[in-house]
């Protein structure tokens, strides 16, 4: 049984600039269909199917869906909203503002020590990497050690001996010194 294709609103030079702007991997298909059907580059779905590639009973509901709901239906996108997070608000309202003090903490390992001393709570490291990249959008700040080399950082690190010689040091005494 064919179902007719069902009358498109938007004008060809809309849905051409729309398909120009359009850069999400799985709306820019939809928008495709809907130009070729406009232009005439396809007369049913089995066209358009062969046209992008894809199987007729995809277009079908893609064209189902725009029908009843046109273009901002068709290009909704349903994205499972995934497991809530199981801490308490006040843990993660902690844990916001441990991350925005300026000393930071040193790795995941002591974040995790962190809310096991303060709220007895274990975290698993990817609930935590999730959490901290994700939610909070923070990262863990803790100076490293720079370069010896580096011109911009302290040029020794403590516990560490200075590159620069003496200054009673001179290239002359050195070159004078055939054995050294």
């Amino acid at each position: 049984m064919r179902h007719p294709v069902p009358p498109i609103h938007e004008d060809e030079a809309t849905l051409k600039e729309r398909l120009q702007r359009e850069h999400d991997g799985h709306r820019k298909p939809r928008v495709q269909m809907l130009y070729r059907l406009v232009t005439r580059q396809a007369q049913d779905r089995q066209d358009v199917a062969r046209l992008l590639g894809l199987h007729r009973n995809t277009i079908g509901r893609w064209l189902a869906r725009y029908a009843a709901g046109g273009l901002d239906a068709l290009l909704a996108i349903y994205v499972p909203p995934g497991k809530p997070v199981l801490l308490a608000p006040a843990v993660l309202a902690s844990l916001e503002r441990a991350l925005h003090r300026s000393e930071g903490f040193a790795s995941y390992e002591a974040l995790r020590q962190w809310i096991r001393r303060t709220h007895g709570v274990e975290v698993k490291d990817k609930t935590l990497d999730t959490l901290v990249r994700t939610r909070f959008k923070a990262k863990l700040k803790v100076a490293r050690p720079s370069h010896t080399k580096n011109p911009s950082g302290p040029t020794t690190l403590p516990g560490q001996l200075s590159r620069t010689p003496p200054a009673s040091y001179s290239r002359h005494e050195h070159a004078s010194h055939p054995g050294v």
